[in-house]
């Protein structure tokens, strides 16, 4: 019975922790030399969580927030991306962010991001 009772408690933090590291897992957004560019061009994400931008191509590029180049706020802007490499913006308060890459404006994707505790965009 005791040996039941460790197992059943060495199962339980093996599956809380390995619960804890999907939670914390960046959600990945990955760049394209064709249309959409950025797959998937829009996604929906909960507020704290980190998102990933993976460059495979061969030529850099960038994720610009729209704000960047309009009279908003700014609120990320990763500067060229070389191929391979990979850029991450670790939380962003709920709200609507369209964005593209300043070095091929064609180039287009939105990033939503709900308040966790309501499930809801602010």
């Amino acid at each position: 019975m005791k040996n039941n009772a460790i197992g059943f408690l060495v199962g339980s933090m093996a599956l809380a922790a390995s619960l804890a590291f999907a939670a914390s897992a960046p959600f990945k957004i990955r760049m394209e030399s064709w249309f959409p560019y950025y797959l998937p061009e829009a996604v929906s994400v909960g507020s704290g969580t980190v998102v990933r931008w993976e460059n495979p191509t061969a030529t850099h590029h960038t994720v610009t927030h729209d704000g960047c180049r309009e009279d908003g706020p700014c609120f990320f802007d990763s500067g060229p991306i070389p191929p391979s490499g990979v850029y991450e913006v670790p939380e962003l308060p709920p709200g609507r962010y369209p964005y593209h890459c300043r070095l091929h404006p064609i180039m287009r994707g939105v990033l939503v991001v709900t308040d966790a505790r309501a499930g809801e965009e602010t």
